[in-house]
């Protein structure tokens, strides 16, 4: 192979005298960047990032029944089952009874949990590609690529980071299980599983599929197979309270979540056809280090991670990218260690050589006492690569995401404040804020919980009640219609059948040069010589109109 020398070499410094040590260095450096470009989101807002609403008020909901798992939870007063794995709501509720401010545990929690998977990431990479450097090279790319971390770290991280944590660990242990069995891997698994379901769902679904893969690539014994039956019993037995109080509670509507995840099939398949795995800003360097990883695997007959890749979208569509990262990255290492590095290796003996062509002593004095060959082989050139490689992927992250990754403002929780306040607790709103994802509306995700109002728009939680597509496809035509007029919000809570009694519209302002122009000015316009209207509030969060005829619409919700 074209990588045989060099990777001789290279392993031949990693491997004296202490490559223990000098690896767990190369991974806490990784961790520093990592931790350094999660902070710089974090840190750029005085509230969680982006979503979390929904954990928030199910957080107050077990405070106020004494950590008693609820029966339903009050978010949105849409009795929504409390079927939602609850080890990371019961973390935040503890530890803030302990004195620690919920605020800052939704706020820095999530990035600690995103560091200390990293780690585990390492240990999982050393032992399935059993080789120093593709195992740092591997583990730089999980800690830079977006998806590793940036829905993890929002407000929603509470729950999102402890299902990545604990998988990994359950990915580790089977791994080790299927490999070099032991009672250590045994029970580790067993432990690692049930952390994992009782986390998160999609976690949980994500560890059920790559397990049996994991056993029929590694193993295929049946002692293996009746291990994992032993880990599967023992992880039921640490459920089994949560699980059977919420089956008994809420039957099938455990199973909604599943049933309709939001997302097609043909959705996940369609995106790694089209290679749309890594949602890297600018261009998609660490994509193509795993792109080129997959022949290189599989020249080597390692089947395993491309499988894997595959398996993913199909199985779980929804989301698929936050779990596909975990082979993307372990392919990057491959691709970048394997074939790119030797690649630059002989491009610079090549150079070298020319260099110290004879006559020319300006070039041989350059070169003096140097071999091109040893210098070009030397494996600081794996952390040359590395490091250029983490600096353009921090910087294009930061800026791609910025968007994403920010908090409510100082002006959106004003005016969220006087809804509380100076409301009625039964109103219903139409929340206005234009953005027709609803995974980026922040806005109308914490809405209900910082108000205790109703969002009768809102998608968050609706997964427990079935219709989820449905729900999102009518959050997208509300937003659509923050442009659209009267006409069109009046229209959208006939045909789906939502009374409101206020219009919530977001200041989301564009500026054109030094001009600011009113994103929603049209409406706004309409709403303000509408004599069935009438302003309430007017401050830099938002414009809120209270409305005359809010129960007139047939079948509207009560």
């Amino acid at each position: 192979m074209l990588s045989l020398r060099s990777s001789v070499l290279a392993d031949r410094f990693l491997s004296a005298p202490r490559p223990f040590l000098f690896y767990w260095l190369l991974v806490l450096l990784v961790i520093s960047i990592a931790a350094t470009l999660r902070l710089w989101f974090v840190l750029r807002s005085d509230f969680p990032l982006n979503d979390g609403g929904f954990f928030w008020t199910m957080v107050d909901d077990l405070q106020r029944a004494r950590f008693r798992l609820p029966s339903v939870t009050s978010y949105n007063h849409a009795r929504i089952p409390f079927a939602y794995p609850p080890f990371g709501l019961y973390v935040v509720a503890l530890l803030e009874a302990c004195g620690i401010p919920r605020l800052e545990l939704f706020r820095f929690l999530p990035v600690s949990l995103t560091l200390a998977s990293i780690a585990v990431f390492a240990l999982f990479s050393q032992a399935v590609l059993r080789s120093y450097r593709k195992s740092a090279a591997a583990t730089l790319a999980f800690a830079l690529l977006p998806m590793s971390f940036a829905w993890q770290i929002m407000g929603g991280g509470v729950t999102r980071a402890f299902g990545q944590f604990f998988s990994l660990l359950a990915l580790l242990f089977g791994y080790q299980l299927y490999t070099r069995p032991s009672r250590r891997a045994l029970v580790g698994l067993a432990l690692a599983c049930a952390l994992t379901v009782l986390s998160h769902p999609e976690a949980a679904w994500f560890v059920t599929y790559s397990l049996p893969l994991f056993w029929a690539y590694c193993s295929r014994r049946p002692e293996t197979l009746a291990a994992s039956l032993l880990a599967a019993l023992g992880m039921l037995l640490v459920v089994s309270p949560w699980l059977v109080t919420i089956l008994v509670r809420h039957g099938e509507a455990v199973l909604r979540p599943f049933q309709d995840s939001g997302w097609s099939v043909t959705d996940g398949i369609g995106r790694l056809l089209l290679w749309d795995v890594t949602r890297e800003p600018v261009f998609p360097i660490l994509g193509m280090l795993a792109l080129l990883g997959i022949p290189v695997a599989l020249l080597h007959r390692q089947y395993l991670l491309p499988l894997w890749l595959f398996v993913i979208p199909v199985a779980q569509p929804r989301a698929f990218d936050q779990r596909a990262v975990i082979p993307l990255a372990l392919l990057a290492g491959i691709g970048l260690v394997d074939l790119v590095v030797p690649l630059v290796q002989r491009a610079s003996v090549a150079l070298f050589a020319a260099i110290r062509q004879p006559r020319n002593p300006v070039r041989e004095r350059l070169v003096t006492g140097t071999e091109p060959r040893q210098l070009a082989n030397s494996p600081w050139w794996l952390a040359l690569v590395l490091l250029l490689l983490a600096t353009q992927s921090t910087i294009a992250t930061a800026r791609g995401f910025a968007p994403l990754l920010t908090g409510l403002t100082p002006g959106d929780r004003e005016a969220m404040a006087w809804v509380a306040t100076s409301t009625p607790p039964s109103a219903r709103f139409l929340v206005l804020t234009g953005e027709t994802w609803f995974g980026q509306d922040r806005l109308a995700e914490w809405f209900p919980a910082l108000t205790g109002r109703t969002n009768v728009g809102v998608v968050q939680g609706s997964e427990w009640l079935g219709q989820f597509s449905l729900r999102i496809a009518q959050a997208t035509t509300l937003q659509l219609c923050s442009t659209a007029g009267r006409h069109c919000i009046e229209s959208w809570a006939r045909l789906t059948g939502n009374s409101f009694d206020y219009v919530y519209i977001a200041q989301s302002p564009i500026w054109v040069g030094e001009d600011r122009v009113e994103r929603f000015g049209a409406l706004i316009a309409e709403l303000l010589h509408a004599p069935d209207y009438e302003l309430v509030y007017a401050g830099p969060g938002a414009m809120i109109f209270r409305c005359e005829h809010s129960a007139s619409y047939p079948g509207a919700a009560a």
